[in-house]
């Protein structure tokens, strides 16, 4: 910030110190930055240098004395940081527990069907050769390791030295499914887990929406909803919970096109508690539901038209696809966690149903998750630089007016000054190097800021190098000089909880890790297609034109 505006009246001293706060007094002294170093040491922003030379900013940037840019040596330690969930480091996929498995919950369901099976990932099987007797006795001995035996129905009938049966090993994520058929020559035994008690047995107390606002979707009425741990198919395992070890990867998106609200979800569960608190008003412990009997989980949300919260409730039934598929929405994680799906739908009813979340920005639903209005987002239209954008009407000094829906009020963007954590502006035109907005996402980061990012435009069946086009991934963390060399790395996430940058030089299976055996020591990247993966700070820019930020310190959010 310079001492004169933009136009032409003089700052007062005043209005810096209460802009930059207890810096004001340094800030008013030094105004004139000749270096990139101020008379108290802190270094100038390549922001201040453009905001003060105006379009000579970049060469003075770039000719002024380069021992340090920005945040870079000024990082703040982790311990001063909004406390991260502890499970948002895993190294590796949450397993299933089946050590606490129930004996007396396995049932075991014959089905006839044709041969034809329908999955989303190959099983694994194993052939055996043995009587289709023993074969039904290995499956109920150790049914978790075997999910499934199939066997030629007429077989039971031949001789002992003839017979021979197919054991399923259970695996996640296989999608296997089979279709009932009276004539069909084969037998399908599967050994089936059930939590809770059965859905027959446990009589429904509906909610307001589920039969309502939520019957449909994309003007198909949804099949009969699911009921998780009850034997319907929905997350019938062990440890069924609403919420453990909460992380960002307990988010998977289902067939909604809400990307950009798993995305700012996504990002909220980086923070310790953020989730919990969401879940708050639950006087008997949200953390021991779901109970035997019918549950009912209330979510505190904001009602954008006055920005106060209000609670959503809503009944344990989760919407299906219409073709009865499975669900609708978001998936349950593979170890049991159910919030991710409740949070989604209490969202889903308070916007007026599933179509009025399909599209959407993730800043609109960390207002909604927040009720925060200070919402940016930055877009590089034409590859030369960054510009900022919020919903501050500037002419009449007031926040557009908005709906729960993002498909309702103001839909537009005004051209904003950037927000002052990462160096202010008073200005409205404000453009962006790569380098400085990345240096400002680092000050974010510490700030304790969430933030996600957009790909470029068009369908999200269509993909660059694995990164989905039309689509919004979250942005976990912001790693400046790692390791001491002069990488800048970026660490993003997939809402999809699976498909990765596939062609960088810090993708999973990228070279980077190897040559320099320091970085990756510092970042522990993982191996595994769960949708977190890393890039440059060059490559992220080259493939995400669009950053959203919302500027509430998380800290704040907490304590509230």
């Amino acid at each position: 910030m310079k001492r004169v505006a933009e136009d032409g009246v003089p700052y007062t001293e005043a209005e810096f110190n209460a802009y930059y706060g207890p810096l004001g007094a340094v800030k008013w002294a030094s105004a004139q930055p000749e270096q990139r170093f101020a008379e108290d040491g802190q270094p100038y922003t390549e922001m201040e240098f453009v905001a003060f030379y105006g379009s000579q900013g970049m060469e003075k940037w770039a000719m002024a004395i380069p021992t340090i840019n920005a945040i870079r040596n000024y990082r703040k330690p982790t311990a001063d940081k909004a406390p991260r969930a502890l499970a948002a480091i895993r190294r590796e996929d949450k397993p299933i527990d089946w050590t606490d498995a129930d004996p007396d919950k396995w049932s075991y369901r014959e089905i006839i069907f044709s041969g034809a099976m329908a999955f989303k990932k190959a099983p694994e099987t194993e052939e055996v050769q043995g009587t289709i007797t023993s074969g039904l006795a290995l499956l109920k001995e150790d049914p978790v390791q075997y999910e499934a035996l199939f066997y030629q129905t007429s077989m039971t009938e031949w001789p002992d030295d003839q017979q021979h049966f197919t054991l399923i090993k259970r695996k996640p994520k296989t999608g296997m499914k089979i279709t009932f058929d009276l004539q069909g020559p084969f037998t399908y035994v599967q050994a089936k887990y059930q939590a809770l008690a059965s859905a027959e047995s446990v009589p429904v107390v509906p909610d307001n929406h589920t039969d309502t606002l939520l019957a449909g979707y994309k003007g198909y009425r949804l099949a009969e909803p699911l009921r998780p741990g009850r034997g319907q198919g929905c997350a019938d395992v062990p440890g069924l919970k609403i919420m453990a070890n909460i992380d960002p990867n307990d988010v998977a998106q289902g067939d909604v096109g809400n990307c950009w609200l798993l995305s700012a979800i996504s990002a909220l569960a980086e923070y310790d508690g953020a989730i919990a608190k969401i879940f708050k008003t639950h006087a008997e412990g949200i953390h021991e539901m779901p109970h035997e009997e019918h549950n009912t989980y209330n979510a505190t949300l904001f009602e954008l038209s006055d920005w106060s919260p209000v609670e959503v409730a809503v009944d344990e039934r989760l919407c299906s696809c219409a073709d009865g598929s499975g669900l609708l929405g978001a998936h349950p994680t593979l170890s049991g966690e159910l919030w991710v799906c409740y949070l989604e739908k209490a969202i889903a009813a308070h916007c007026g149903g599933w179509d009025q979340i399909s599209g959407g920005q993730c800043t609109h639903a960390w207002s909604l998750l927040l009720g925060c209005k200070e919402c940016y987002t930055f877009k590089d239209f034409d590859g030369c630089g960054f510009q900022c954008f919020s919903k501050f009407n500037p002419n009449d000094k007031v926040w557009e007016p908005v709906t729960n829906s993002p498909h309702g009020g103001f839909r537009g963007l005004w051209p904003s000054e950037l927000p002052k954590v990462g160096g202010g502006s008073r200005g409205f035109n404000v453009t962006l190097s790569v380098n400085a907005l990345f240096e400002m996402m680092c000050e974010w980061d510490d700030a304790n800021y969430i933030m996600a990012a957009g790909t470029k435009d068009g369908t999200d069946t269509a993909e660059t190098d694995g990164i989905v086009d039309g689509h919004a991934y979250t942005v976990l963390e912001c790693v400046n000089d790692v390791a001491g060399t002069d990488f800048d790395l970026i660490k993003v996430r997939n809402p999809w909880g699976r498909g990765e940058f596939s062609s960088g030089f810090w993708d999973d299976d990228g070279p980077g890790w190897a040559e320099h055996p320091e970085v990756k020591a510092a970042l522990n990247p993982v191996a595994i297609d769960d949708g977190v993966f890393w890039l440059s700070k060059e490559e992220f820019f080259a493939y995400f034109p669009t950053l959203f930020l919302c500027a509430k310190d998380m800290t704040a959010f907490l304590e509230d």
